[in-house]
């Protein structure tokens, strides 16, 4: 009995993982392709839009979230808590102009974050 219970314990958490979405939030030039390969795109031009993407993010089933490189320079203080929650995942890209080490800085971040040392240098 506890094993049958075990077993649809995890299909459940499989099949959530399964249906769990992924978005990007940048400029709409650099989203614009995105959402061809089935990502949930959100163009940000104001506070207002970064606000709405994060409560939707949380709200939704959202397993990764990527950011363009400007975008999270840019409202840097309003996705700051994206970053320090669980899920979902938040991730800096580079985007069309791609001219900053946001997404290095990032990187490096969760990296020392998950192992306790810097490995990049």
């Amino acid at each position: 009995m506890v094993w049958k219970w075990l077993k649809l314990k995890i299909f459940y958490y499989q099949f959530n993982f399964i249906n769990m979405r992924v978005g990007i939030l940048g400029n709409k030039q650099s989203i614009l392709a995105f959402s061809a390969l089935g990502l949930e795109t959100f163009p940000a031009n104001s506070i207002a839009d970064i606000e709405n993407v994060k409560e939707k993010t949380l709200a939704d089933d959202f397993a990764i979230l990527f950011i363009t490189e400007d975008t999270a320079s840019k409202f840097s203080e309003e996705i700051a808590p994206l970053f320090e929650r669980v899920s979902p995942a938040v991730l800096v890209v580079p985007g069309v102009k791609a001219d900053s080490n946001e997404g290095k800085k990032s990187l490096k971040m969760i990296l020392e974050r998950a192992l306790g040392s810097d490995i990049l240098g």
